[in-house]
């Protein structure tokens, strides 16, 4: 485990109302962070003492982007799965602090989208407080693990899970789920 500690390190350009960046120095140039790593296969920040929210915007264009490990910090905010076109694992467990992930992302964009590339999901032990219905309607269908216990994910399961041919392990324990299994 490392030590690092201070806000997610993802920079946003600033820009002009044409939407050029404002370079006004040598230090601003290079201001970009994360979201200039193009080739980056592998991001893993895990356990350390990271803080704040993520900005997820810049890091769409990590398009070689698989793995991602945020679990283990002080993070917040709201959890997007799917955080580059080509993610395949993504960790966000464990960030239950007073401040933790409190909600997610619906899975909205699958359904039109060609790059249903998510395969492994892991939001346990945050703060999540979501229906489960809403949650999940339009998870990936290539799915093979999801886990979502010990959050505050309330409602009953939708149905659309019985159409999760692949879905191998799916873990929703210590939430607030009512309702009948699909």
């Amino acid at each position: 485990d490392n030590n690092l500690a201070g806000p997610f390190p993802v920079y946003t350009r600033r820009v002009n109302s044409y939407g050029y960046p404002i370079l006004s120095n040598d230090w601003e140039r290079t201001k970009y962070g994360l979201a200039n790593l193009y080739s980056l296969k592998t991001l893993d920040l895990s356990n350390n003492e990271l803080t704040g929210t993520i900005d997820y915007g810049p890091l769409y264009n990590l398009h070689s982007l698989t793995h991602f490990d945020v679990s283990g910090n002080q993070l917040g905010g709201e959890v997007e799965a799917l955080v580059a076109p080509s993610l395949r694992y993504a960790y966000f467990s464990n960030n239950n602090n007073n401040n933790g992930f409190t909600s997610m992302r619906r899975f909205q964009k699958y359904k039109v989208s060609p790059l249903q590339t998510l395969r492994y999901c892991d939001v346990s032990y945050n703060a999540i407080q979501e229906d489960a219905t809403d949650l999940l309607e339009n998870i990936p269908p290539n799915i093979e693990q999801f886990v979502a216990s010990n959050n505050k994910i309330n409602g009953s399961l939708p149905a659309s899970l019985n159409n999760l041919q692949k879905l191998g392990q799916f873990k929703m324990a210590s939430n607030a789920l009512s309702g009948e299994l699909p």
